[in-house]
């Protein structure tokens, strides 16, 4: 996967969505939010559909951003329609890879706890309570927090600074004195910067009282002025005035108790339907169904029939585009298409007024359910890493379709096969946490004894053994074998077998688990199914025989892991046994072979954007690096190893086998080193984003570790971005400004740094900053700290079966 497409886990930055239009005045307001920011843990946007609430905050967000050393993490919740998934999207966000069977906000909480990041909360009127919960819990927990949030009503959080969102300033059309210049305005330039798009409009001194006037028609809106100038591609400004003059009258009549802007939206949006031809508002009512975003050949799929036949949805599309209805955006091997929240609403209630939600809702569930089907049958084998990035770029329709099934009636069986279907998905893709919940719910609503919720048992049991909840494994993966049993399955029988034994070693029983490994492996023998379509048996083995010390006997069993995966094509599993024939040369004394294997496992679960099997493929180098005398490399490497522990919210058993031997390999390095020293090259390993991770295992940087480092500077985090903004000669207002902070923080602040150096003057400070610029610079530490080793008896790495 290349970079442009690999999403870097623990850059919450990378969050930030881009801007796909250009982004017209706000200086005012954005001066102001900031301000609040710096005062203020919560500030909420408030404002109606269309205000521009989400370009606000995402400016702001911009331009604050490091203000906040862990970075700025965008929540998009509006495609979220069920509050419990809420902390799972803010999880993605924050690019937390759970695997931990604990709630998902307590794993936010302690992910954040000594984190200085921005939260960005989009679109939470229809989750306001939900969003109020988990903002309470996570500033409780989470002192250097703030949130910026967005929204039609207040959270009611404690201490939340409202914010209304005004409308863009326009001038008076009818004004005299009038500068012979055309006039700087914030709505005029909007509406001149999206005309000149679909038309040959140019803002002049003749036309813009006109634009001025229907501008103001249009309450300042900026959704509202998008949509007017779209429609100069056939129509006039005055045209499109007077028909938008004839609605708003037509709206205050009909609907005397709505609000003036809600009145002139909806005219605005009504004027562009009717722009439409038939089958494009067709088009545009059908994908409203859509969560997000989606391809052409989904529109082609879910939004034809009769009506609108396959082979004419690229030109409706086209033209739903031309108009700004529909907003692409370029993904790395194809474009997906959005629309905006206010119009996605005012297609589902025109699809609703049709009575054809229903039946389009169904066919955007069989949609996705023929691609989660499909997934799992072509897993195995060549094309995953694609496989991957196309099925998380659908995941808010993912999402949408199996929420359809288990909310309507009879519709649930469908949902336990989609959710199982995806089990691949779940574990490979970092979702692991929230596809226990879908299965859980699933199998809720399926309490019959089905093939289905047999299926769907097996995979909820290797989910918990994978999160080390043997209590809730063991019980659903003997279910599952009654089941099978009772429908004469043997294959599903010696699959949960396998399953139990997986339970036992992530229990920390290797001996009780190999049992049912070898009885598994032997029936399915006897079934005559292709070993290749059970790689995880083998690798279960070596796991097993890890533990146990028996590395000869691991190697050879993850051998044949590899062997299968040549076989098949395989590549998730292969990183998986490469890092266990790197762990067993470990045991057998061979730093250099283990460091060769867990080199080449790193780099294809890199592909995969998997952080658990980079961090173990880690922490095997570091391994092997204290082992052979590189003491500061191991120390860099230990301190990756730690934040992507708790990134992925879970301890790994794997490494515990070897806190024995590393324990004493970083005591000597510390030794070596000194304490201050390996304790900075640990925390600069913290540092690093998993791609930064990865360049540093190849070699990058490692001229720079080799310098001195500042790991002796006496100063916090927090002072040093206040010394460095002293050396570039800001102000105190300017420093509390860049870093929204107050003024009074940013004095004591200098105050504190004046006293660690030793220094009396601004000036000396400047200098000192510049004597350090020479040495290594530790990156803004990102989504992980430093944490303890993990624990022994904890779950198993990826590479097992799901």
């Amino acid at each position: 996967m290349g970079e442009s497409e690999r999403r870097s886990r623990g850059a919450a930055n990378a969050g930030l969505p881009a801007e796909l239009t250009s982004f017209v005045g706000r200086r005012r307001e954005i001066a102001e939010v900031r301000g609040l920011l710096s005062t203020a843990r919560v500030v909420t946007l408030l404002g109606p559909g269309g205000i521009g609430k989400t370009r606000l905050a995402l400016r702001v967000a911009d331009q604050v951003r490091r203000a906040f050393t862990e970075g700025v993490a965008f929540v998009d919740l509006a495609p979220v329609r069920d509050a419990d998934l809420l902390a799972y999207t803010v999880s993605d966000a924050l690019n937390i890879a759970s695997r931990s069977p604990h709630d998902q906000v307590d794993v936010i909480t302690d992910f954040l706890r000594d984190r200085q990041t921005l939260l960005v909360l989009d679109n939470c009127e229809h989750l306001v309570d939900a969003c109020a919960d988990l903002v309470n819990t996570v500033l409780r927990a989470a002192p250097d927090v703030r949130v910026l949030a967005t929204s039609r009503q207040r959270l009611g959080v404690t201490g939340e600074r409202l914010w209304q969102v005004p409308p863009l300033a326009v001038p008076d059309p009818d004004r005299t004195g009038q500068p012979a210049a055309v006039p700087e305005s914030e709505a005029l330039a909007l509406f001149a910067a999206r005309a000149a798009t679909v038309s040959d409009f140019v803002l002049t001194e003749d036309n813009w009282p006109e634009v001025s006037r229907l501008c103001r028609r249009m309450d300042g809106l900026p959704l509202a002025i998008e949509l007017a100038a779209a429609g100069t591609r056939v129509l006039s400004p005055g045209d499109i005035l007077e028909r938008l003059d004839g609605r708003v009258r037509i709206l205050a009549s009909t609907d005397r108790g709505a609000p003036s802007r809600h009145r002139t939206l909806g005219a605005v949006v009504d004027g562009s339907y009717d722009l439409c031809s038939p089958q494009e508002r067709l088009l545009w009512s059908r994908m409203s169904v859509f969560a997000r975003g989606f391809t052409l050949p989904a529109a082609e799929q879910v939004c034809s029939d009769e009506s609108i036949p396959p082979d004419t949805v690229l030109d409706l599309v086209t033209g739903l585009v031309d108009k700004s209805i529909l907003i692409p955006e370029r993904h790395p091997t194809e474009i997906h298409y959005r629309l905006l929240d206010t119009l996605a609403r005012y297609g589902r209630d025109r699809l609703r007024e049709a009575g054809e939600e229903d039946a389009v809702r169904r066919r955007h569930r069989d949609f996705y359910a023929a691609m989660s089907t499909r997934f799992s049958t072509e897993w195995f084998g060549p094309g995953q890493v694609e496989q991957a990035r196309r099925m998380r770029a659908e995941h808010a329709n993912l999402r949408a379709a199996l929420d359809h099934c288990l909310t309507t009636p009879g519709e649930g069986r469908a949902g336990l096969v989609m959710a199982t279907d995806l089990i691949h998905y779940w574990v490979a893709c970092g979702h692991i946490t929230e596809g226990r919940h879908w299965l859980e719910r699933a199998l809720a609503l399926n309490p019959q004894p089905t093939p289905e919720r047999a299926s769907g048992l097996r995979r909820l049991g290797s989910i918990a053994a994978r999160q080390g909840d043997a209590a809730t494994a063991v019980p659903a993966l003997e279910e599952c074998r009654a089941i099978a049993r009772r429908l004469g399955d043997g294959v599903l029988d010696a699959e949960a077998m396998a399953m139990l034994g997986q339970a036992a070693i992530t229990a920390g029983d290797p001996e009780a688990g190999l049992p049912y490994l070898q009885e598994s492996a032997e029936r399915l023998r006897r079934l005559h199914h292709p070993p290749e379509q059970y790689i995880y048996l083998p690798l279960l083995v070596a796991l097993a025989k890890l533990q146990l010390g028996a590395f000869d006997q691991a190697a050879v069993a993850a051998e044949e892991a590899c062997r299968l995966c040549s076989r098949s094509g395989d590549r998730w599993y292969l990183a998986a046994a490469l890092l266990h024939i790197g762990y067993a040369e470990i045991g057998r004394g061979n730093p250099a072979a283990a460091a060769a294997y867990a080199v080449r496992a790193m780099d294809i679960a890199h592909d995969f954007d998997d952080p658990t099997t980079v961090g173990l493929a880690l922490l095997c180098l570091a391994y092997t690096a204290m082992a052979t005398g590189d003491h500061r490399r191991g120390a860099v490497l230990t301190g990756i190893c730690r934040g992507i522990w708790q990134q992925a919210g879970m301890s790994l058993g794997i490494a515990a086998l070897f806190s024995p031997t590393m324990q004493p390999l970083e005591a000597a390095a510390s030794a070596e080193l000194g304490e201050t020293e390996f304790r900075g090259a640990v925390a600069y390993g913290t540092g690093l984003d998993l791609d930064q991770a990865v360049a540093f295992a190849h070699g990058a940087d490692s001229a720079a570790m080799d310098r001195p480092g500042r790991s002796d500077s006496p100063l916090t985090r927090r002072e040093r971005q206040v010394a460095d903004l002293v050396a570039e000669g800001l102000s105190n207002k300017q420093i509390a400004a860049d870093l929204v902070i107050s003024q009074r923080t940013a004095e004591g602040h200098i105050e504190h740094i004046l006293t660690k150096l030793g220094f009396s003057s601004r000036t000396q400070i400047a200098a000192w900053v510049v004597r350090t610029a020479n040495t290594v610079q530790h990156p803004p530490a990102r989504h992980q700290r430093a944490s303890p080793p993990p624990a022994a008896g904890t779950p198993l790495p990826p590479g097992q079966h799901t």
